[in-house]
């Protein structure tokens, strides 16, 4: 049988996280961590290439905007896992807590668990910033990254994770490939039309303090994911 995902969908770990910048505003990054703000200031041109139109505001607004999506600058709020059963049951679950370390531990445990029952991992971008987000804020907490999130040094062919980023993709890496236009093409209802949206996610954490909506947010990210892969298998 010749099916576009190979991967059975009782051994996926469907996965989102949601990223915040490490502090609230740039005042707070001077004032708590000054050496990671010479850091942001010495990368300001980096930002600025990638993100012209918040480069006109000086480093408070690139922090604010952008610093969510690079793991040294960043801290995640949630992360939100979810898997089919046998009995085509999704059991979703969710991670956050105000304590990123804390978290982390609770998810490095979990990511132990579903790694040692040879689950793949499957996250739309999962490669580029989910796994290296997780792995490097980790680290900088002090916490081993457990085997199934890959490494430097794994074998492309060990590699356990499925992107729907890279399966849209096919092959075509100048083009674009967002989890949203994918589901708009393949008619599955996607999570942009909630209340917190990606950029906006920083706000919500820091401002609002509204966890409960960060985590709906990411959990419905997930559930979008299971559609995807479910349209994807159900190709004939």
């Amino acid at each position: 049988l010749n099916n576009m995902i190979n991967i059975p969908l009782t051994k996926i770990l469907f996965l989102d996280i949601e990223t915040v910048g490490v502090q609230p505003d740039w005042d707070s990054l001077v004032k708590h961590n000054e050496a990671l703000s010479f850091q942001f200031e010495h990368y300001f041109n980096w930002f600025q290439k990638r993100f012209p139109e918040d480069g006109a505001n000086g480093f408070g607004q690139m922090f604010v905007n952008r610093s969510a999506l690079v793991p040294e600058f960043a801290r995640i709020v949630c992360v939100s896992v979810a898997f089919v059963t046998e009995s085509g049951e999704v059991k979703m679950q969710s991670f956050s807590d105000l304590d990123e370390k804390k978290m982390l531990l609770d998810v490095q445990k979990l990511l132990h668990r579903v790694g040692e029952l040879g689950f793949f991992l499957c996250g739309h971008n999962v490669k580029g910033f989910d796994i290296p987000m997780m792995a490097k804020r980790m680290i900088m907490n002090g916490i081993m990254p457990p085997k199934i999130l890959p490494g430097h040094d794994t074998k492309p062919w060990e590699i356990k994770a499925l992107d729907t980023k890279e399966v849209w993709q096919y092959g075509g890496y100048g083009s674009i490939a967002s989890l949203e236009l994918m589901c708009v093409c393949l008619g599955v209802e996607s999570s942009k039309t909630m209340e917190i949206t990606g950029n906006k996610v920083h706000e919500a954490f820091w401002v609002k303090k509204d966890i409960e909506g960060i985590v709906k947010y990411c959990e419905k990210d997930v559930s979008v994911l299971i559609d995807v892969i479910k349209k994807l298998k159900e190709l004939k």
